[in-house]
């Protein structure tokens, strides 16, 4: 593992605890006051900005030891969708409470914008240190990228909209269903933009 990887990673995995917090200290989940372990993890959530740029670097460099490019890549696509899903999750998180919205065709464009934010952070990241793209910016595949991309927010937006606005969970606050429903989301989206990117718009 060069250490231009190892840098890396470490970035990634602070930006990724920065953004979470917006959802952890999000006023609308109540289960952060309710449930022990969860008030726990926000009431010493400063450990996790330690803690996960620290996992980040030690799990790349374990993926390192196998002799396998697309494993080792794939470890980084990882790490750089925990950093977009917590972009994604975090802004989203923000967004709604300021605007008081979490369920509805409001939330449709709330997520979108979020999404989109999670994605051109994706399109650098992955281009410059997933798949490690030298040459600058190309007309084409930007414009693939966006397709993809485009296409993964229709899924991901969709989930969103039906999962908040069709299930009615009684159990947990509506703060903690939309992020529920955003994370099934986000991973259902995550598989189709991975192979989407290395087939279509990073390819070799």
């Amino acid at each position: 593992m060069k250490k231009g990887d190892a840098f890396f990673s470490l970035i990634c995995g602070f930006l990724a605890a920065f953004f979470l917090s917006f959802a952890v200290f999000n006023k609308e989940i109540s289960e952060f006051e309710k449930i022990s372990f969860l008030k726990l993890f926000k009431d010493y959530y400063f450990f996790v900005l330690f803690s996960l740029p620290f996992s980040f670097v030690v799990g790349l460099k374990i993926a390192s030891l196998f002799p396998f490019l697309t494993f080792f890549q794939f470890v980084k696509f990882l790490e750089v969708g925990v950093l977009n899903t917590f972009i994604d999750i975090g802004m989203l998180n923000l967004l709604s409470g300021f605007a008081k919205v979490f369920s509805g065709y409001k939330i449709f464009f709330l997520n979108s914008l979020s999404f989109l934010l999670a994605v051109i952070n994706s399109y650098f990241w992955n281009k410059f240190w997933t798949f490690e793209k030298k040459e600058g910016m190309k007309t084409k595949e930007f414009s693939l990228f966006l397709i993809v991309s485009l296409i993964g927010l229709m899924i991901n937006s969709t989930i969103v909209y039906l999962g908040t606005t069709f299930l009615n969970l009684k159990f947990v606050s509506k703060g903690a269903l939309m992020n529920l429903v955003k994370i099934f989301a986000t991973l259902v989206a995550m598989f189709w933009n991975f192979f989407g990117y290395k087939i279509f718009v990073f390819k070799k």
